[in-house]
């Protein structure tokens, strides 16, 4: 799954000329909260969030009346005020890569481009709904959480053991478990499952068989 699946294409978009106060009767009249300030070829020159329109209200104006605030912000350009170093991506890159750079550099939304140009946008509830998508948090069935070796074999121990008790898996996700404090790699690995067709006795019953598989939860969803 790539960006380009999980974009929102030609996304509202306003100039550096505009004022703020145009740029947030903008982002209330249609619910958004990141908003690509472009130039004339449409290339990303800034950003506007709902921090960066509250912090361009000045400290001072606090007292004054929603009028006199309106007022200011119908003054003060939206390039004046704007994230002017934006990070930007590409609509092929992978969807987890572009979870990563949000994560990493603690921001919410991309700007996807094409060829230097503005073709969309992804932000962290797409993202959000990415993640719920993939691991079938609509679809009704059983969670399950388990602890297994770090070692190469063991999702497909789970899978086999689940489908020769006419169990479906639906949906999978890892996260790092224990790491060996001398080498520093992992030793174990945890998996979240999403199974359907088998009840939840004897999901338990079948994974606790396993040997050196721990059981952290199970439970219907």
């Amino acid at each position: 799954m790539f960006v380009k699946d999980r974009m929102t294409p030609d996304p509202i978009t306003v100039s550096p000329e505009i004022p703020i106060s145009k740029a947030q009767e903008i982002m209330q009249r249609y619910s958004i909260r990141h908003l690509p300030v472009v130039d004339e070829s449409h290339c990303v020159v800034g950003l506007l969030t709902r921090e960066v329109m509250l912090q361009a209200v000045p400290w001072s104006a606090a007292s004054l009346s929603v009028l006199e605030t309106q007022y200011i912000l119908s003054k003060i350009k939206t390039g004046n005020v704007m994230i002017s170093e934006v990070m930007t991506i590409t609509e092929d890159v992978a969807v987890e890569e572009a979870a990563r750079i949000m994560v990493d550099h603690k921001i919410g939304c991309l700007p996807v481009l094409r060829h230097g140009t503005l073709i969309g946008i992804i932000t962290d509830i797409d993202l959000l709904a990415t993640t719920m998508e993939m691991m079938g948090a609509r679809r009704p069935g059983l969670r399950l959480s388990v602890m297994v070796p770090y070692r190469r074999g063991e999702i497909a121990r789970l899978s086999a053991a689940i489908a020769a008790n006419d169990g479906n898996l639906t949906a999978f996700g890892t996260w790092e478990g224990e790491l060996d404090p001398s080498s520093g790699a992992p030793k174990q690995f945890g998996i979240v499952l999403r199974v359907e067709g088998i009840s939840k006795e004897q999901l338990s019953a079948t994974i606790g068989d396993l040997p050196e598989i721990e059981i952290l939860d199970v439970r219907e969803m």
